[in-house]
């Protein structure tokens, strides 16, 4: 039987969130724990967009300081950021946009911030 895209992005999340071993985040940069061995993996962060802190084209050019999943941030990070996409999310109540919003493919909030409108409109269109 084929999974739906939304059921997988689901998953993935979820064992990202996982193997991280995610809790409250305040933020996406974290110092670096010398403490560690060098074989081990640094810590996944996904922000309330959905997208990896680590691969995030808006945070590498500085355009954001990251978030983590929009129900565990306080409502002074909310402001703080000055983010659309983490205050919808946060007001919602939901973790990460792209697999708990039923609005995910249609969100004008999301175009260019992190995603591509060719993109948004291939989910769309995968999603109708």
């Amino acid at each position: 039987m084929k999974e739906s895209r939304r059921n997988f992005i689901g998953k993935s999340t979820a064992a990202a969130i996982a193997a991280g071993g995610l809790g409250m985040l305040s933020s996406c940069k974290k110092k670096p724990d010398n403490s560690k061995s060098n074989n081990e993996k640094p810590e996944v962060v996904v922000g309330a967009c959905g997208i990896s802190c680590s691969v995030c084209p808006l945070m590498k050019a500085g355009k954001c300081k990251g978030c983590g999943p929009a129900n565990t941030v306080s409502a002074e990070m909310v402001s703080m950021k000055n983010c659309p996409v983490l205050n919808c999310a946060s007001k919602k109540k939901i973790e990460y946009c792209g697999t708990d919003c039923p609005k995910f493919a249609e969100c004008g909030k999301l175009v260019g911030h992190p995603y591509h409108e060719d993109f948004m409109g291939k989910i769309k269109a995968k999603l109708s």
